[in-house]
C-alpha cells in the first residue's frame, strides 16, 4: 500500500473526478437542463408572461329628482350617455336604486319610471337590471342611482433585470421580454373589457355586402372584368 507524503500532488484521475463534480454543480446552478417545448413556448408569448390585472371600478350616476317629477330633458340625454357607457364597458348588473322614505319614493316613483323606459328602449335585458333602495342625502334632496362596475386595466411592472443578457447561450427570451408592449397597452387601452371578451358586432351594411357579393359572384363566373360591380338591371315582358 502507497501513501502519500504531505504536499504531493493528487494524482491524475483523482483531478479528473474534482473537474466532472466542480462542472455538474455548475451545469446545476446555471439552470443548463433543457426545457420542454411548452415552458419554451410559453416563454415567447409576452401575454402569458407578463400579463395584464384587472381591478373593478365603479361608475355612478346621480339623477336630482325635481320638485315637478320626471326628468329633465338634460336629465335623459345624461341617463342614455350612462347607459351606453354600461353596454360598452359594463360588467355584471346595472343597479337602479330609489330613494328610502315614503315621501321621497313617491317624488321618484315618476323619475325611476322614466329611467326604466329609457333601460327598455337601449335594449338593457330586464334580468340585468336590480333594483335597491338608498338613503336620502340632505344635501342634494331626493335621487335616482344608477351605478355599475367596469374593470380597470393594471399594467405589470417591468423591473426585472436579473438575467445576464451577454450570456443566453439557450438563446431564449429574456426576463422582461414584451413587457414594455404588455404595459403601454394596457396604459392605453379605453375599454378593458376589450382585452377581456370581444365587443358583440354591429350591422352589416347591406349596401356594401351587396357589392361585394356582385364582386365574388361576377368573378367565379368568369365575367368580364368591366362589368363586376357593375348594377345589374332586370326587365320584366308581359304578354
Amino acid at each position: 500500500m502507497t501513501r502519500h507524503m504531505k504536499g504531493a500532488h493528487p494524482r491524475p484521475a483523482v483531478r479528473f473526478v474534482n473537474l466532472v463534480v466542480i462542472a455538474a454543480v455548475a451545469c446545476g446552478a446555471s439552470a443548463c437542463t433543457r426545457l420542454d417545448d411548452y415552458t419554451a413556448a410559453d416563454l415567447q408569448e409576452p401575454a402569458k408572461r407578463h400579463p395584464i390585472g384587472y381591478t373593478p371600478h365603479t361608475e355612478a350616476l346621480l339623477v336630482e329628482v325635481p320638485p315637478s317629477g320626471g326628468l329633465s330633458a338634460n336629465q335623459q340625454a345624461d341617463v342614455v350617455r350612462f347607459i351606453d357607457r354600461y353596454k360598452r364597458e359594463g360588467t355584471g348588473h346595472l343597479q337602479l336604486s330609489a330613494p328610502r322614505g315614503a315621501g321621497a319614493h313617491l317624488a321618484s316613483t315618476r323619475s325611476v319610471k322614466q329611467v326604466q323606459g329609457l333601460l327598455d328602449e337601449a335594449g338593457v335585458d330586464p334580468d340585468a337590471i336590480q333594483l335597491s333602495r338608498h338613503g336620502a342625502d340632505s344635501r342634494a334632496g331626493p335621487a335616482v342611482k344608477l351605478a355599475y362596475e367596469k374593470p380597470v386595466a393594471v399594467p405589470p411592472q417591468c423591473r426585472d433585470w436579473a438575467t445576464d443578457l451577454g450570456e443566453n447561450r439557450e438563446r431564449l427570451p429574456y426576463n422582461n421580454f414584451g413587457c414594455a408592449s404588455q404595459r403601454n397597452f394596457a396604459l392605453t387601452v379605453a375599454n378593458a373589457r376589450d382585452i377581456q371578451v370581444p365587443q358583440p358586432e354591429t350591422p352589416r351594411s347591406a349596401e356594401k355586402r351587396s357589392t361585394g357579393w356582385g364582386e365574388y359572384t361576377g368573378a367565379a363566373s368568369g365575367a368580364d372584368a368591366s362589368s363586376v360591380g357593375a348594377p345589374v338591371t332586370t326587365t320584366t315582358t308581359s304578354k
